[in-house]
């Protein structure tokens, strides 16, 4: 059985410590730095977040790391045949302040036929703003990618604390559905 046939037999998969610690940092300074850039807009979810999702790829320059990636994500899932979400590049970087949360919800399904996977990396040590899954709170780290189908499970946050604004990446795919 595959990596990918186990993640869409289960909710989740964490894998720690999936990056090291200069892509962390250079991932995170990188929104830190362009936070207030044009290309970050409000994330629409009644909460106090920012991210690059309902942005053009025209408008942003992701660095580099972040592609390398992207690549390091579709070969330890060996995801072949996908279609790249309606974002930039396929991917969302996001920054949540104090007092963010998100309600649990489904992402869309982008294409017929296909599931909306994503693969999200932790890239601060913020308080607050865990990740939830089916009204169950999933301890993340930083450092860590969890990659789970959101079209077809329901997913949120709690509250961001004060403190360091709770920063993360988020990589998209569309791939055939498994039957």
């Amino acid at each position: 059985m595959t990596i990918l046939s186990q993640i869409l037999n289960k909710k989740l998969k964490i894998f720690s410590n999936f990056i090291n610690d200069q892509e962390c940092e250079e991932l995170n300074t990188w929104i830190l730095e362009n936070k207030d850039k044009s290309f970050f807009k409000n994330a629409n979810m009644d909460g106090n977040r920012i991210t690059t999702r309902y942005s053009n790829e025209d408008q942003i320059i992701y660095p580099q790391t972040a592609f390398e990636i992207k690549n390091k994500i579709i070969c330890k899932l060996n995801l072949q045949n996908y279609k790249k979400p309606p974002f930039p590049y396929g991917m969302v970087a996001s920054c949540a302040f104090a007092g963010d949360t998100c309600y649990e919800h489904k992402d869309p399904i982008w294409y017929k036929g296909y599931t909306t996977l994503h693969c999200n990396i932790k890239l601060s040590d913020s308080i607050g703003g865990e990740v939830t899954i089916e009204n169950q709170i999933v301890k993340i780290k930083k450092k860590d990618l969890w990659v789970y189908e959101v079209s077809k499970i329901n997913h949120g946050s709690n509250k961001v604390k004060e403190g360091i604004p709770r920063t993360m990446w988020v990589f998209g795919f569309c791939i055939n559905e498994i039957k």
